[in-house]
C-alpha cells in the first residue's frame, strides 16, 4: 500500500471538516519542508502556496507572494515558455518540463543575496502539472540543477533529513520528472521512484536489494565509463565526473536510452556515508534533436552536402595541416553554367532538383576522403586532400566533362549545364583560408571570362586583374541604368491562405534593363549594388515609383485595402536620410495608411538593431507596417523577435519549401508560426511551390503564403504604365 491510499484509509473515518483539515495541514507540512521550489496557482493564476523554499530563494515571503500573479510577484516578469507552460496544465490537463540545457527559463531566484547583487540567476529546472480534478490548480516545482558543488550540497542535505522524514521524501521524490534511485553502503538498491521503475523496466519489489549495476546498467558510446562510480561516492565521499560522458540506459527489455546521470554520496550530519543516490533523465530525443541540430549547422538542407560554414572551417584545417606537414592539397571552385536559365524558366523547383542531381553527380566525381560542398545559390567548392596540382587539373576536367555531357530533364524540356572551374594549389605559401577560397573564386571568374565551360588553374598573374575587372563591370553599369532610369517593377502576389481568390496584397520586385533591353534578373545586379554601396539609390529608385504608381491610380486603389511590400536594404535601414526620404514620399504622394509595407530581413535587422528598431517605429508612426523576411535563418531568431516591433513575419523559403516531405522543416514553419501568432504578429510563407505545400500551412494554419505554386512574378504595369493588379 502506498503513501496517498494510506491517508486516504486513514482519513475516511473522519468528519469532512477533520479531513479537510489534516490533509491541508499534511500537505503542507509535506510542501514546505520540501528542498524544491513549490507553488500552486489557482484557475485565474494567482498563487495560493508558496512553500520556505521559493521564499527563500526568492526573497518574497508567503503571506506577500498568497494572491499575486507572477507577473505582479515580479516586476517586468514576461517568461512566455513558461506561462504557457501554466495554461496548458490549466486549461488542458497537460504537464510540461523546462529544461535548463535544452530549453532555459528562469525565474528570479537567486541562491545567496551575492548572487542577487550581482543578478547570478540560479540555473533551475521547471515542471509544470495540472492537479486537483478538472485542472482547477497547476502545480510548479522548481529544482536548482546548479554546478556539481552546489547539487552535491543539496544532495547531503536531503541526506540529512532523508531518516527523519523518509515518507514525506520519498513522496516527493514519486512526483518529480527524473528517475531517482537510491543505493545503500554496499551499493544495492533500498529505494526507487515510478520514473526509474518506467526507465529501467525493474518494478521497486523486484529491485530492491540487488546490485546497482544490475538494475542501472549504464554504458558509454565514447569512452569507458568509471568502472566503479558508486564506489567512488562511498569510499571517497565525492560525485563521480559523469556530465561530459554520453551514457546510455540498457533497460530490462527494449532499445537503449540516451540519458543524463548525477550520483552522489548520502550523508548524514557526522558526515557519515549512509549510501549514494542516483538522478538520471531520458535525453532520448533531445539528443537526437541536439544531432540533428548539429548536421544542419554543418550541412546545406537542400543537397545534403556541407554548407559554406563547415567548408571554411575544414579549409582552415588544411591549410594549417599543410604547413605542419608539407603535404600537397588543391581547391576546385565550380559555379555552374546556364543555371539560370532553368531556375527562371522552369521555377525553383526545377533549380532545386538541378542542383540535388549534380550534388550527386560531383559526389561522384571525387575520391573518398575529398570534401564536397555547396557553398550557396550554384556554387560548390572541393577540397582535394594530398593531391598534387597536376591530379588537381585531371580531376577538375574529368568532372567539367561529366557535367558537359550531362542533361536535366524538366516536363518536356531537356537542358545541357555547363561548369567554370577554378583550381588553385594548397601550399605552405598560402596566406590563409580566406586568400585560397578568393583565388579560387578569382580563378573561376577568369573561366567564365574566357568563354565558360572550361577549367582554369590560378596564377596570379591572370587571374587577379580579371577578376578584380569583372567585379568593377557592374558599377558603371548600374550607375548608367539608375541615371538613364533602366529599372523596372515586377511584383507577385501575396494572398491570404483561408481565401485564396482575395489577392490584393502584392510583394515589389525590381529587375534591370541593360543598353538593349533585356532584362536582368536581381540576382546578378544586386550582389554588387550591395558592394559598391549603390543598394540604397536603388531602393530610393524603388519607392519614389511605386508611391508615383499610386498616387496615379489614387482612385481605383482607394479604399479597396491593397497593399504593397517593399524590400529595404541593410544599407537602407542604417541611413538616417533614407528614412527623411520615405517619410517625405509618403507626405508627397499622400499614400494612404496601411497601404505600403517594407520587408527588411532577419540578417539586416540583427545587425545593428537599435538603429532598425528606431527606423522600423518611426515608419509605423508613418502608417506603414513592416515584414520581417527570411525569418528562421539565423540561430538566435527567437532571441531577437521580441525587440524587433515588426506586423509581419515572412517565413524563410528554405523551410517551407520541402516542408511536405521534410518533418523537421514542417516542424520549424509550425514553429515559428505559434511564435508569431503568440506575438500577435501575421505569419506570410515563401516558395510556396505545390499544392501539398499550401495544405500543409493550411492545417498548420500560416495566415499568407507566396511562391511559384501560387502566382509568378508579373510586370507591375501595362505598356501604358498603368498598375497591373490580378
Amino acid at each position: 500500500m502506498d503513501f496517498k491510499q494510506q491517508t486516504e484509509l486513514d482519513l475516511v473515518e473522519q468528519s469532512p471538516a477533520a479531513v479537510d483539515f489534516d490533509l491541508e495541514k499534511l500537505a503542507c507540512d509535506v510542501i514546505d519542508k520540501s528542498d524544491i521550489g513549490i507553488f500552486i496557482l489557482g484557475r485565474d493564476k494567482s498563487i495560493v502556496c508558496w512553500n520556505s523554499w521559493m521564499a527563500q530563494m526568492s526573497g518574497i515571503k508567503g503571506d506577500h507572494a498568497t494572491g499575486k500573479t507572477l507577473e505582479q510577484l515580479f516586476t517586468g516578469f514576461s517568461n512566455l515558455r513558461l506561462q504557457q507552460a501554466i495554461d496548458d496544465a490549466l486549461l488542458r490537463g497537460m504537464s510540461a518540463v523546462l529544461s535548463q540545457k535544452f530549453n532555459p527559463h528562469s525565474l528570479p531566484l537567486y541562491k545567496s543575496p551575492e548572487d542577487r547583487k550581482k543578478k547570478q540567476l540560479m540555473s533551475q529546472m521547471i515542471m509544470v502539472k495540472p492537479i486537483h480534478n478538472g485542472g482547477n490548480y497547476s502545480l510548479v516545482q522548481v529544482i536548482d540543477v546548479s554546478p556539481a558543488s552546489a547539487r552535491d550540497k543539496m544532495l547531503r542535505h536531503q541526506a540529512n533529513e532523508y531518516k527523519h522524514q523518509e515518507l514525506h521524501t520519498r513522496a516527493i521524490l514519486s512526483s518529480i520528472a527524473d528517475a531517482v534511485i537510491t543505493l545503500d553502503v554496499d551499493g544495492r538498491v533500498d529505494y526507487m521512484n515510478i520514473v526509474a521503475e518506467k526507465l529501467t523496466g525493474w518494478s521497486f519489489q523486484q529491485a530492491l536489494g540487488l546490485p546497482w549495476d544490475k538494475v542501472l546498467s549504464v554504458i558509454d558510446k565514447k569512452e569507458a565509463l568509471m568502472s566503479e562510480p558508486v564506489g567512488h561516492c562511498l569510499q571517497k565521499s565525492q560525485a563521480p565526473e559523469l556530465g561530459e560522458l554520453e551514457l546510455e540506459l540498457q533497460p530490462k527489455s527494449g532499445a537503449n536510452l540516451a540519458i543524463e546521470l548525477s550520483m552522489a554520496p548520502i550523508c548524514d550530519q557526522n558526515h557519515e556515508t549512509l549510501g549514494v543516490v542516483a538522478i538520471f533523465r531520458d535525453v532520448t530525443n533531445a539528443r537526437q534533436l541536439a544531432r540533428q541540430i548539429n548536421w544542419q549547422a554543418s550541412h546545406d538542407t537542400l543537397t545534403a552536402l556541407l554548407n559554406r560554414r563547415a567548408f571554411d572551417d575544414k579549409l582552415a584545417e588544411m591549410v594549417n595541416n599543410v604547413r605542419h606537414q608539407n603535404n600537397s592539397h588543391a581547391l576546385l571552385y565550380l559555379d555552374l553554367d546556364r543555371f539560370k536559365i532553368v531556375n527562371d524558366t522552369c521555377g525553383h523547383a526545377a533549380g532545386d532538383e538541378l542542383l540535388k542531381q549534380i550534388s550527386r553527380l560531383l559526389a561522384a566525381n571525387i575520391r573518398a576522403n575529398d570534401l564536397l560542398a555547396r557553398l550557396g545559390g550554384d556554387e560548390f567548392g572541393i577540397q582535394l586532400l594530398d593531391c598534387p596540382a597536376e591530379a588537381a587539373a585531371n580531376i577538375a576536367n574529368m568532372i567539367r566533362i561529366a557535367i558537359q555531357q550531362f542533361r536535366f530533364s524538366w516536363g518536356e524540356k531537356i537542358f545541357n549545364i555547363g561548369v567554370s572551374i577554378g583550381v588553385v594549389e594548397v601550399t605552405p605559401s598560402c596566406e590563409s583560408a580566406e586568400d585560397i577560397l578568393c583565388k579560387a573564386d578569382a580563378a573561376c571568374y577568369a573561366a567564365k571570362k574566357s568563354g565558360r565551360d572550361q577549367v582554369h588553374f590560378y596564377r596570379s598573374e591572370n587571374c587577379a586583374a580579371v577578376y578584380h575587372q569583372g567585379e568593377m563591370e557592374w558599377f558603371p553599369r548600374i550607375q548608367r541604368a539608375l541615371a538613364e532610369d533602366r529599372f523596372t517593377l515586377y511584383a507577385q502576389k501575396i494572398v491570404p491562405l483561408a481565401d485564396m481568390n482575395k489577392s490584393i496584397h502584392f510583394e515589389i520586385l525590381v529587375r534591370m534593363l541593360d543598353e538593349d533591353g533585356k532584362l536582368i534578373l536581381p540576382g546578378e545586379f544586386i550582389p554588387a549594388a550591395e558592394r559598391f554601396g549603390l543598394m540604397t539609390k536603388i531602393d530610393k529608385w524603388v519607392i519614389s515609383h511605386v508611391f508615383k504608381l499610386i498616387a496615379k491610380e489614387n482612385t481605383r486603389l482607394s479604399g479597396q485595402g491593397y497593399s504593397f511590400a517593399i524590400n529595404l536594404s541593410g544599407c537602407t535601414l542604417s541611413d538616417e536620410q533614407s528614412l527623411a526620404f520615405i517619410n517625405e514620399q509618403l507626405a508627397y504622394f499622400n499614400i494612404p495608411p496601411g497601404m505600403i509595407s517594407f520587408e527588411i530581413t532577419e540578417t539586416a535587422a540583427i545587425s545593428n538593431l537599435s538603429s532598425v528598431n528606431h527606423f522600423i517605429r518611426n515608419l509605423q508612426q508613418s502608417g506603414c507596417k513592416l515584414s520581417l523576411d527570411d525569418f528562421g535563418s539565423g540561430l538566435s531568431s527567437f532571441a531577437y523577435l521580441k525587440n524587433l516591433p515588426v506586423d509581419y513575419l515572412k517565413i524563410d523559403g528554405l523551410f517551407v519549401k520541402n516542408m511536405a516531405l521534410d518533418v523537421i522543416d514542417r516542424a520549424m514553419v509550425k514553429s515559428i508560426n505559434e511564435i508569431g501568432h503568440v506575438m500577435e504578429l501575421k505569419t506570410i510563407a515563401e516558395f510556396v511551390e505545390n499544392d501539398a505545400i499550401i495544405a500543409c500551412l493550411k492545417e498548420i494554419g500560416v495566415d499568407y503564403g507566396q511562391g511559384y505554386g501560387i502566382a509568378k512574378p508579373q510586370p507591375l504595369t501595362d505598356v501604358n504604365g498603368s498598375l497591373l493588379l490580378t
